[in-house]
């Protein structure tokens, strides 16, 4: 059997991957910060798919504790999705550095630590998938998040770079280049309803795409046209156009 760690499956989108997986007969290793959420999402998967499911706590900030936390596993994962991130207020991040900090821990720092020490682990058993949901925010920093922006760029390309590192050795490294999505961190944003996914089809699209080892997927795809001309828009316009 298939088993799948989702780290951060307690989130809007990580509770319809751990449904996904659970769709396909995988037992599950779920993480999240809210013991009593993973309690009662935990109920919900086991009594509608009778599989196996193991529940963990975890702070994506506290990186002391991830060699513990991946030691701990009753189960080795083959399959690794890990799904958190923040949005921050960008105007109060330029003035607090805690609150800048916290952004680069969350979408940076913690991911990058975490998944060196899963990738480690991987490589010595020459087996298993990763999946990590980046933006579609890193590819060009854009006035409206670019502190955002600026910590996803730097995790697509460290796991581009990481990617290459641990082919060789059986190990794959799948990017989702994630564009808006129905949830709790996108509610008081303009989304455009076609450019938007549902949190079911985000949840399908990045397990198929873990599962099939993708390299670099836009879920979305006209996100891969529409990122292509803001790049090539030349900087003395670009830095003049309204936010967006």
């Amino acid at each position: 059997m298939e088993h799948s760690l989702v780290i951060g499956g307690t989130s809007d989108i990580g509770v319809c991957v751990v449904e996904s997986l659970a769709k396909r007969g995988h037992s599950i290793s779920i993480t999240g910060r809210d013991k009593q959420k993973l309690s009662d999402l935990k109920t919900k998967i086991h009594s509608k798919y009778n599989i196996l499911i193991q529940i963990y706590e975890l702070d994506i900030t506290n990186m002391e504790s991830f060699n513990s936390f991946y030691s701990g596993l009753s189960v080795e994962p083959n399959h690794v999705y890990i799904l958190v991130g923040y949005y921050e207020d960008q105007t109060f991040a330029r003035e607090n550095w805690r609150e800048l900090e916290k952004t680069i821990q969350i979408n940076f720092t913690g991911v990058v630590t975490l998944v060196n020490t899963i990738s480690i682990n991987m490589e010595k058993r020459k087996s298993g998938n990763i999946t990590v949901v980046s933006s579609v925010a890193g590819i060009r920093g854009r006035k409206l998040n670019y502190i955002y922006g600026s910590a996803k760029a730097g995790l697509t390309t460290y796991l581009s770079g990481l990617r290459a590192l641990v082919f060789p050795n059986g190990v794959h490294i799948s990017t989702i280049l994630l564009g808006p999505v129905y949830t709790k961190m996108s509610m008081g944003h303009n989304l455009i309803p076609w450019l938007t996914l549902t949190p079911e089809e985000a949840g399908e699209k990045i397990v198929k795409a873990g599962l099939n080892k993708k390299n670099e997927v836009y879920i979305r795809w006209p996100w891969r046209f529409i990122m292509f001309i803001i790049q090539i828009i030349p900087e003395w316009i670009f830095k003049r156009l309204p936010p967006f």
